[in-house]
C-alpha cells in the first residue's frame, strides 16, 4: 500500500515547519510564519521593488494560510496498511496472545508528519504495580526498504534477538520488504522471544 504524501508543492513548506519544530517546539508555528514571511518579503522587495510594508503584510498573510494548511495536513490521519495488519493479526496474534499480549489498536501516519509509519499496539493488561500494563509497539514504514521498529518494555526487538545469537533475524526485522515477508520475520522473532510456556 502506497503512502499518501502531501502535494509536491506543499512538501517544502511542511519541511520548513518541521525544521522549526525541531528547533523551538513550543512556538515553532509562530516562528516559522514570522521567519518565512520576513524572508519572502525581502525577496519580493529585492525582486520587484515593491514597498516593504506591503510586501511584509502580503507575505505574512500567505504564510498564515500555509500554516493553516500545514496544520490541517498534520491532523489528517491516513488509513493503516490493511494487508500488513491482517497478516500480522492472523499469524502473530497466536504467538503474542500466548505471551499475554492482546491487540489494542492500529493507526496510520499523518499526511504531513515526518514519520510515514503505521503504528500497532499490543498490551498485557492488569499488570500489578503503578504502570498497569506492558506495551509492545510495532512501527512500520509502508515502502520497501523502509524501517520497522518493534519495542517491548524489555527494549528493541533487534537487541533481544542479538542477545539470543540471532543477528541475521535481528537485521531482517528492522527493514521492510513486503507485507508477507515482514510478518513472517516478525512471527519468527516473536516465537524466539516468547517461546511456549514463557
Amino acid at each position: 500500500m502506497a503512502y499518501e504524501r502531501p502535494p509536491l508543492v506543499l512538501r517544502p513548506f511542511h519541511a520548513w515547519f518541521h525544521f522549526w519544530d525541531q528547533i523551538i517546539p513550543s512556538l515553532y508555528r509562530v516562528v516559522a510564519v514570522a521567519a518565512g514571511a520576513l524572508i519572502t518579503a525581502v525577496l519580493v522587495v529585492l525582486a520587484t521593488g515593491a514597498h516593504w510594508l506591503l510586501s511584509l503584510l502580503l507575505s505574512l498573510v500567505g504564510w498564515i494560510v500555509l500554516a493553516i494548511v500545514q496544520e490541517h495536513d498534520e491532523r489528517v490521519v491516513l488509513d493503516f496498511d490493511g494487508e500488513f495488519l491482517s497478516l500480522l493479526r492472523r499469524h502473530a496474534d497466536p504467538v503474542l496472545n500466548r505471551a499475554g499480549y492482546v491487540f489494542k489498536n492500529a493507526s496510520g501516519p499523518t499526511r504531513a508528519g515526518r514519520d510515514p509509519s503505521d503504528t500497532i499496539l499490543y498490551e498485557i493488561d492488569n499488570v500489578p504495580g503503578p504502570i498497569g500494563c506492558i506495551d509492545l509497539w510495532i512501527r512500520r514504514e509502508r515502502t520497501a526498504g523502509g524501517r520497522i521498529e518493534v519495542r517491548t518494555d524489555d527494549g528493541p526487538l533487534e537487541r533481544l534477538l542479538d542477545s539470543l545469537g540471532e543477528s541475521q533475524l535481528a537485521q531482517r526485522v528492522t527493514h521492510t520488504e513486503d507485507a508477507e515477508g515482514d510478518v513472517a520475520a516478525l512471527v519468527a522473532a516473536f516465537q524466539l522471544i516468547f517461546p511456549p510456556g514463557s
